[in-house]
């Protein structure tokens, strides 16, 4: 029973978290200091494909600046006081910043992409432009000709990301805004749709999404059967939770599983013909309500008492989900970049080995430069239109060195100048033992989605769906967990443990 019900749970999360698209282990965190704010270390016990042999097993303290180790001359890095501490000169010089020292008032300036610092060694203090004065934890000092400086106030003085890899023992420097800008400067026409469509959005976002369609299973002697599905569900979506709901009928998975000889109990097949749920899910944890599975416990014995009744599944995850589900979120409502978007991407994905965040930003986005870049799209009039054949397919390959591969089809995307898209996708496949077709075509709008299809898999299936979507800015939040008076059912507990919400 209980791994009937987890399905079900996985279904439902996967379907909500899903609905932004379709509309348009964790880590011990400690604070550094970043040019937006306090940006996370990262830490990590594995070793790294980018990382130097020598720096993780015999206490050398290494730097990594925009994806480059320095070497230094003179003092090295160390850690002294639980602070990592580096040769201020050096990272300035790595940087390209313009430094200059005044030896009579032992003072260092620099400048940096229209940022400057002052410095005057010995002292806590660095005053940046416009006079604004930043303290650090612990005075400047000479060693072996060097200044040593805390390394995260070059983050708060020079708008630069800073982390500390653990298991490697080294200071990650990320100039972000500038490899971000870097990347941004080959997608101006992805950038500026996407503009266009996150107008007018807020901070909570409104969903939601129609799926239906038929699926022929073919039959040359029983006689072909046609089977029916259908989703609907409605969203909020927050920067800190996601409250979905809605009902779907699967009786066609039922109707696959008894093709394959499984049994299926009646209690199931009755699930997926009619299943509604709702969904909370927060960094606190996360949450479903699903009526027909509690009459499935109610029927089996269990002792489910009346009322509001949600199980909460294991949230050690919770928190993680969340993080990835900001990054796709903050693209629905904000303009936000495809270089934003990658770097956020990298810095998630090496939440644990930050001396890869810059190799992984950096080759992704010649991957998606090559891809969908400027480059890729062809001026019609207003528009610009994206092409993926095997034409694209060579040329890609080409770009990347690398060798092509077979393309069965054609894709096509259409930007229009007044933000809205349209696409369309034609595929055959017809190579033992598999031969299909699949056509999809759909518009967008920047509320506004919808989309149709068909899947013919040649003996098997004939599976035809349409889908529509919609978003607006919403009027409330979303609510971060089920109210104080529901009954929680806790999915990590053999047997099911049943206990109030507060």
């Amino acid at each position: 029973m209980k791994k009937c019900i987890t399905l079900c749970l996985t279904l439902v999360l996967a379907l909500a978290l899903a609905a932004t698209a379709s509309a348009s282990g964790k880590a011990d965190l400690s604070v550094i200091g970043g040019a937006d704010g306090p940006t996370g270390i990262f830490v990590t016990s594995a070793p790294t494909a980018a990382a130097r042999e020598t720096s993780a097993g015999n206490g050398v303290v290494e730097m990594q600046i925009n994806g480059e180790y320095i070497d230094f001359t003179g003092a090295e890095p160390e850690i002294v006081g639980g602070r990592t501490m580096v040769p201020m000169r050096g990272v300035l010089d790595a940087l390209g910043a313009q430094v200059d020292y005044d030896h009579p008032s032992k003072t260092v300036t620099a400048a940096l992409g229209g940022v400057s610092l002052r410095h005057t060694i010995g002292t806590e203090e660095i005053t940046v432009s416009g006079g604004q004065v930043l303290t650090m934890d612990g005075a400047s000092y000479v060693k072996n000709g060097s200044v040593m400086v805390p390394v995260r106030f070059f983050s708060q003085a020079l708008g630069l990301e800073v982390y500390w890899d653990r298991g490697q023992r080294t200071a990650v420097v990320i100039d972000k805004q500038k490899l971000i800008s870097q990347i941004d400067s080959g997608f101006a026409i992805l950038n500026g749709f996407q503009e266009k469509q996150a107008a007018g959005r807020g901070e909570n976002l409104a969903m939601t999404m129609n799926f239906d369609g038929t699926a022929k299973v073919l039959d040359s002697i029983g006689g072909d059967k046609e089977y029916p599905f259908s989703m609907e569900m409605t969203g909020l979506y927050g920067p800190s939770a996601i409250n979905a709901q809605g009902s779907m009928d699967l009786s066609i998975l039922t109707a696959l599983m008894e093709a394959m000889d499984e049994e299926v109990p009646q209690e199931m097949a009755g699930l997926l013909k009619d299943f509604d749920f709702q969904m909370i899910c927060s960094s606190a944890g996360l949450w479903m309500q699903m009526p027909a599975v509690m009459d499935m416990l109610r029927a089996g014995g269990e002792a489910v008492p009346q009322g509001e009744v949600w199980f909460q599944l294991d949230g050690s995850g919770a928190g993680d989900m969340m993080d990835l589900y900001g990054i796709a979120l903050a693209a629905q409502r904000e303009a936000v970049t495809m270089g934003g978007m990658l770097y956020a991407m990298a810095e998630y994905s090496d939440l644990e080995v930050p001396v890869n965040i810059y190799d992984d930003v950096t080759q992704a986005a010649a991957l998606l430069t090559a891809l969908v870049g400027d480059g890729a799209f062809a001026r019609d009039g207003g528009d610009y239109v994206w092409t993926l054949d095997q034409a694209a397919m060579d040329t890609l390959a080409e770009a990347l060195g690398a060798a092509s591969a077979a393309f069965p089809g054609t894709m096509e995307m259409t930007l229009h100048a007044d933000g809205s898209s349209a696409f369309s996708l034609d595929l055959t496949v017809d190579e033992a033992p598999l031969a299909l077709t699949m056509t999809m075509s759909g518009t967008s709008t920047a509320t506004d989605s919808a989309f149709q299809g068909r899947v013919q898999v040649k003996n098997v299936c004939d599976v035809t769906f349409q889908a529509t979507a919609a978003v607006q800015a919403g009027q409330t939040a979303p609510f971060p967990a089920p109210p104080a008076d529901a009954v929680i059912v806790d999915m990590g507990a053999a047997p099911l443990v049943m206990s109030p919400a507060a």
